[in-house]
């Protein structure tokens, strides 16, 4: 029988610049960081997913935020330091295995489960009323 344990530095390792980078994906921790953060994220994360033009339009700050909870230092600000300087390449690698990892490969249904998580727990998904 395995443990929570076993799954310590479990993820998908990317290669960038010659080296192995292991990505597990943003945690639920990592996730409300970031949108606590950068507020417009939120607006980004739809039912397909994350849109990647409105992560780019955010601006860099946001992309290297965003890899370095991915790659398991969320807030760490020399993580981000080092994938803000990644060329556009890498840290497209990086995102991508990033999103399959936080979204275990399938994004829309992974929004559907937290929306009925919300919904079981009275929080309103969607739009805001006025």
């Amino acid at each position: 029988m395995s443990s929570l344990a076993d799954l310590a530095g479990v993820g998908r390792d990317v290669q960038v610049r010659g080296l192995r980078v292991t990505v597990t994906g943003v945690s639920a921790r990592g996730l409300a960081s970031l949108f606590r953060r950068f507020p417009d994220l939120v607006g980004a994360v739809t039912g397909a997913g994350l849109n990647i033009s409105s992560l780019v339009d955010m601006g860099p700050e946001v992309l290297a935020a965003v890899i370095a909870a991915g790659t398991g230092s969320p807030d760490d600000e020399q993580a981000e330091a080092v994938a803000d300087r990644l060329g556009m390449s890498d840290q497209l690698s990086l995102i991508e295995a990033i999103l399959s990892e936080t979204f275990a490969g399938d994004p829309e249904g992974f929004m559907k489960r937290l929306e009925n998580l919300a919904g079981a727990v009275g929080v309103q998904t969607g739009p805001a009323a006025d």
